[in-house]
């Protein structure tokens, strides 16, 4: 495989991101429990999507495409939003841990993961931070999706009493100017 070949297979590395969570998706769901997982895969959805239709002109994180120009932030995310983050959150909420010791721990690995990768890719140029975020802010970002995500999935109406608070500090401290909305 040469230096161009390589490159060729690079330019798909969505598609390799798509396969491997199929893998994952594979090894790890319990399909006949998803209707369980369901309506919190919606939330999410939901969530995520009124996040980017909120700062869409005034974007605090964002994907980016490196190798072709029509990968871009609402293409990468399309396929987050829809496909590979609903796999994650399956496996998060099917293999959650019944003891509190292990629970601990269990969160602090998904919010690593998750950090990680979203590190790995803002070193790429695949990710990328404006107006004020940064990588060390996806830590409690993190940490508050994965808490609330649970919440929501053992109790949704908690789950969305507890984040229209955490909505409204999230605006005091990362607001958009409402003249940036279409």
């Amino acid at each position: 495989m040469g230096i161009i070949d390589f490159m060729e297979w690079w330019e798909m590395y969505l598609l390799l991101v798509i396969v491997v969570w199929i893998l994952f998706a594979y090894r790890f769901v319990y399909w006949k429990q998803v209707g369980k997982q369901y309506p919190t895969i919606l939330f999410f959805i939901a969530v995520n999507m009124t996040y980017n239709f909120l700062y869409y002109n005034h974007t605090l994180w964002a994907f980016r495409g490196v190798t072709m120009e029509w990968l871009n932030h609402s293409i990468i995310n399309m396929a987050f939003t829809f496909f590979i983050c609903p796999i994650g959150l399956i496996i998060y909420l099917q293999r959650f841990p019944k003891t509190r010791s292990n629970q601990f721990i269990y969160i602090t690995v998904w919010i690593a993961f998750y950090t990680v990768i979203e590190w790995l890719f803002s070193l790429k140029g695949m990710y990328v931070y404006d107006h004020g975020w940064n990588n060390w802010l996806n830590i409690p970002l993190n940490a508050v999706l994965f808490l609330v995500l649970y919440l929501h999935y053992r109790n949704p109406v908690r789950g969305l009493l507890v984040s229209l608070p955490i909505v409204v500090l999230f605006h005091v401290f990362f607001p958009f100017p409402l003249d940036s909305l279409k």
